[in-house]
């Protein structure tokens, strides 16, 4: 869990006690349906899993073209293991946001040019399983925060959505404190997508 910090009121923890059992019910879910069948990338015939393009695209609408990978062995499922970036979003993007995709064209292209940036680090791959998103702000700005997240990650997905496993990814805004106008994201992937649930 994390930590909340001096000074913020009890009623607060209940948000990230939320947080943490929305992610550990999220865990057991993937894993019994990921063990219902095979591995679809390790059968014969199976279609390769496609990865994230190595160029950042000006248009935050063009998607990633998928291209061949290795054949996956290993664990099926959601990988537990966080890989967490920070963005900066230009002046007054907090107090704009409404938690309605309002971001700016700008911050559009920073976002997703920072979610390309950490899966040509990390993904190696895979697919986004699972994406929670803290909008950075001030106690005061609490709902700003968190409307900032929700905004952020319909920019994500509308940016890049070949990068998503199917059109059932978790999405969770949150607030942190901290200065405004900032945003912390955590991607989980999913190890083996079937893409149950609608293309990527």
């Amino acid at each position: 869990m994390r930590p909340g910090g001096p000074g913020i009121a009890p009623r607060h923890l209940a948000g990230w006690l939320f947080a943490d059992l929305f992610l550990v019910l999220f865990l057991v879910v993937v894993g019994m349906a990921a063990a219902d069948g095979p591995d679809t990338d390790t059968t014969a015939g199976a279609s390769p899993t496609p990865s994230v393009s190595a160029s950042v695209s000006e248009s935050p609408s063009k998607s990633p073209t998928p291209s061949p990978s290795r054949t996956r062995k290993g664990p099926v499922g959601l990988d537990p293991r966080r890989h967490t970036f920070t963005v900066t979003l230009s002046g007054g993007s907090t107090r704009r946001a409404s938690g309605a995709g309002t971001l700016n064209a700008a911050d559009r292209r920073r976002v997703v040019a920072a979610l390309d940036r950490e899966m040509r680090r990390s993904a190696d791959g895979r697919r986004i399983g699972m994406v929670i998103t803290f909008g950075l702000a001030p106690q005061e700005m609490l709902g700003a925060g968190t409307d900032l997240a929700e905004d952020v990650n319909r920019a994500l997905k509308s940016g890049r959505p070949r990068a998503f496993c199917g059109g059932q990814v978790g999405t969770r805004a949150f607030w942190f404190g901290g200065s405004a106008d900032r945003v912390e994201v955590e991607l989980y992937y999913i190890n083996s997508c079937a893409s149950r649930g609608g293309a990527g």
